[in-house]
C-alpha cells in the first residue's frame, strides 16, 4: 500500500469541507443527522481541512493561493463562533444570515480552489 500524496489529500479535504459549507441547509442537516452530531461539526471539519491545507502550503506542497481562497471562509467562521448560540442550531443553519453568507463565501472559494488546483 502506498502513502497518499499529501498535496492530493489536502486538496481533496479542503474542497470537501468547502462543498459541505456551500451546501444548502437541508443537505447540511441530513449530513449532521447521518453522523449524529451538531452543526458545529461542519465548522470543525473545515478547520481540520484548513489546517492540513495550511501545513501543505507552508511545506510548498500546495499553492498559497488555495489558502488565500479559503481564508475568507475561515475568517467568517471565526466571527460566527463568537456569535450567538442560536446560529449553531439546525434552525440557525436554515435561517441565519451568517450561514447564508458563509455558503456564499464557500461557493466562491470552491470556484477559486478548483481553478488553482486543476
Amino acid at each position: 500500500m502506498t502513502a497518499a500524496d499529501p498535496t492530493e489529500v489536502a486538496t481533496r479535504q479542503i474542497k470537501r469541507a468547502l462543498r459541505l459549507l456551500a451546501s444548502d441547509s437541508s443537505e447540511q442537516i441530513n449530513y449532521l443527522q447521518e453522523l449524529g452530531v451538531s452543526p458545529d461539526e461542519i465548522a470543525l471539519e473545515f478547520d481540520d481541512a484548513f489546517r492540513r491545507a495550511k501545513g501543505a502550503s507552508e511545506m510548498g506542497l500546495l499553492p498559497k493561493e488555495v489558502m488565500a481562497a479559503a481564508q475568507p471562509v475561515g475568517e467568517h467562521l471565526k466571527q460566527m463562533t463568537d456569535s450567538s448560540v442560536e446560529i449553531w442550531t439546525k434552525d440557525g443553519l436554515g435561517s441565519s444570515p451568517e450561514w447564508q453568507l458563509l455558503r456564499s463565501l464557500a461557493k466562491e472559494a470552491i470556484v477559486k480552489v478548483s481553478k488553482i488546483t486543476e
